[in-house]
């Protein structure tokens, strides 16, 4: 994320509100002590069906 803010010139909870944005949405993944990676389209497909599941059963 430290790219980020300092690519952009953005404070760090914009940052932060930025990823979250885009892991609620399925576009990146994070895995601790790694980093944030943009998730392929298979990812989100698995990403998609598990929100439907969980959606029926609520």
């Amino acid at each position: 994320m430290i790219d980020l803010i300092e690519e952009f010139g953005i404070a760090n909870a914009t940052g932060q509100k930025v990823m979250r944005a885009l892991r609620a949405d399925g576009l990146i993944r994070t895995e601790p002590g790694m980093g944030s990676f943009v998730t392929t389209p298979e990812e989100r497909k698995e990403i998609e069906a598990e929100r439907a599941k969980r959606s029926k059963s609520e």
